[in-house]
């Protein structure tokens, strides 16, 4: 590719493989950090090229030329020739796929590129990767990507009534009256979206009533609508963000997707939900001229139609509903047979509960089966997965075990239990500093995370429910303090906090989220002082488990005191550490009102 004298190689259009390999921010593993980057486009390009065996080298220069703009890339692509992937990459992809089987697929794509023509470098990529010494993007990264864009779509692009009241069963509710904290996750979003539905409002306007409104967006969309002589602009103003790119269309945050999608198709989903009620009050009034209507004998509703109800094999009846939240708290109590509700031991039959409860529900359910009948078993020579429930019986030469679970497939070393490190022994393996610290913080935060029988040993996770928690082999413990229960509930309060006394019922992201979060910023604190280099390339936001949506189960309304000490009794340590904490994600901080 000529270039004038005096001028540096242009990256407009690369027309070969090797140009592309040549772009200087691929140097010291840039083409990863791009990838990193740039993955949502990366792939949304691939997903609109189809089968066009696109170079993914070419893709990432493409969109660092146009800074990441999707719609300018895909025109160039359009007006360019677009470079294909040579036989040679994806000969050299395919052969370490078979080194590297938990990787991210593009990502071994752009490994089959970029290393296509050195050996040298290749062999020192793969000595990096068998040793632990460097990170990839795995596999089951990749797949909760396609999920998230593909829900993305749906909410976007591919709207559906039904599909939407699935992810989102009472909108109404759930966008006017529960608390979105948008001050902080999508203020600037919600003014996009109000300065680009209200064009003929001054900006001024529409950010004091965001604010008025508890920065709300539904609610102050309802409220402007209501305005009955709004002060309209003789002329429509530019959209709010224009100049610094700030786009609601582009955001790839669900929750507030949810949102837009609620209030672009508001009367679509209202008289469907309208027409889905009235239907079936004419349902429910038929029924009850012929005496055909049921009762669950769980919350007692007596006005159930036939294809509401289910039974247990000895005819007790009860509603989807109760179903539906007996089996989370079940499963989230570590039990795989889901009992009847009035005691009678009969168990419920899987093919009903499959049609009540959610996809992610039942596989856990299936998972745990299948966990529970291997183990009981008793096989020789069975081994299981360190990072799922899978299971495989090995002869004894094997010292690797193979995951064939799609959404783990980690390959773990026999003797240690830690991420395959053939063919290096175990006690060869030495790793880069960052690594043991962020092995270390992610351990203990495991450690918080997970519990342990303090009589079989088995270790679970409880997903729902109360804190009592009764183990496959009869013992019951308490899921806060960890020590042993009688079978009442002598050891728990609900309404009042009681001292010496754990909560009956909590918030998950106080269980889980907000203690796990605190002992990993306590390591992080000791380290500031001892070893503060170790720290330079750990970001623990990417490490920290994502905040859940609290539960409906009715809790203790807990000041910032007590949760801080349930926090400290959860993770075992002094409660005026974590009262020192900072930058706690989960324990409420305080937020700086934006800049406008």
């Amino acid at each position: 590719m000529a270039t004038r004298a005096g001028a540096t190689l242009s990256f407009e259009n690369p027309t070969t493989l090797k140009n592309c390999i040549s772009y200087s921010k691929f140097d010291n593993y840039g083409w990863q950090t791009l990838y990193k980057n740039y993955m949502s486009n990366v792939m949304k390009i691939i997903n609109i090229h189809g089968d066009i065996q696109v170079s993914r080298l070419y893709l990432l220069i493409q969109l660092d030329v146009k800074m990441n703009h999707l719609n300018d890339t895909l025109k160039t692509l359009e007006r360019e020739s677009i470079l294909i992937r040579p036989p040679a990459s994806i000969q050299l992809t395919h052969n370490i796929k078979e080194i590297i089987k938990d990787a991210d697929p593009i990502y071994l794509d752009l490994v089959g590129e970029y290393y296509a023509y050195d050996n040298e470098k290749l062999h020192e990529f793969i000595d990096q990767i068998t040793t632990n010494k460097k990170n990839y993007p795995r596999l089951k990264e990749y797949n909760e990507r396609v999920n998230h864009l593909a829900t993305i779509k749906r909410l976007r692009d591919d709207f559906k009534v039904q599909e939407f009241l699935k992810m989102c069963p009472d909108p109404v509710n759930y966008f006017t009256n529960i608390k979105l904290n948008s001050i902080t996750t999508h203020y600037n979003e919600s003014l996009s979206y109000l300065s680009n539905r209200f064009s003929r409002i001054m900006l001024d306007s529409l950010r004091y009533e965001l604010e008025n409104h508890g920065f709300n967006l539904s609610k102050t969309v309802d409220f402007l609508v209501a305005v009955p002589k709004p002060f309209y602009l003789k002329n429509k103003r530019k959209c709010f963000g224009s100049r610094h790119q700030i786009n609601y269309k582009t955001t790839e945050n669900i929750e507030f997707l949810k949102e837009i999608a609620y209030l672009d198709h508001k009367d679509e989903i209202l008289n469907y939900i309208e027409s889905v009620k009235t239907e079936h009050r004419i349902q429910v009034e038929e029924a009850k001229c012929v005496g055909n209507l049921n009762a669950c004998e769980c919350c007692f509703d007596n006005e159930l139609l036939t294809t509401e109800v289910f039974s247990c094999p000895a005819g007790h009846t009860f509603c989807s509903s109760c179903i539906k939240k007996g089996t989370e708290v079940a499963v989230g109590g570590g039990k795989v047979d889901i009992k009847c509700f009035a005691n009678c031991n009969e168990e419920f039959n899987l093919t009903m509960i499959k049609s009540i409860v959610d996809d992610k529900l039942y596989q856990r359910i299936m998972s745990l089966k299948q966990a529970q009948e291997i183990k009981a078993a008793g096989i020789e020579g069975l081994e299981t997965c360190a990072f799922c429930d899978y299971s495989v019986i090995l002869s004894p030469d094997l010292k690797i075990i193979n995951c064939l679970n799609p959404e783990c497939k980690k390959e773990t070393c026999r003797k240690c239990r830690e991420e395959s490190h053939f063919p290096y022994r175990c006690d060869q393996i030495e790793r880069a500093p960052e690594v043991e610290v962020r092995t270390m913080i992610e351990n203990k935060m495991t450690e918080v995370l997970i519990r342990i029988c303090y009589y079989c040993k088995r270790k679970f996770v409880k997903e729902d429910g109360c804190n009592k928690m009764t183990c496959s082999c009869g013992k019951q413990m308490c899921y806060i303090c960890r020590q042993p229960v009688d079978s009442n509930y002598d050891h728990f309060y609900n309404e009042k906090v009681i001292k010496n006394k754990c909560p009956m019922y909590t918030d998950e992201n106080i269980v889980h989220t907000t203690a796990v979060e605190a002992a990993a910023r306590l390591i992080i604190n000791e380290l500031k002082i001892t070893k503060p280099e170790l720290l330079r390339n750990i970001d623990i936001n990417k490490i920290l488990p994502a905040l859940k949506k609290p539960n409906k189960i009715p809790t203790t309304q807990q000041s910032a005191s007590d949760i801080n000490k349930l926090v400290a009794t959860i993770i075992g340590e002094n409660v005026e550490d974590i009262n020192n904490l900072k930058d706690m994600r989960s324990l409420g901080p305080q937020v700086k009102k934006p800049k406008h």
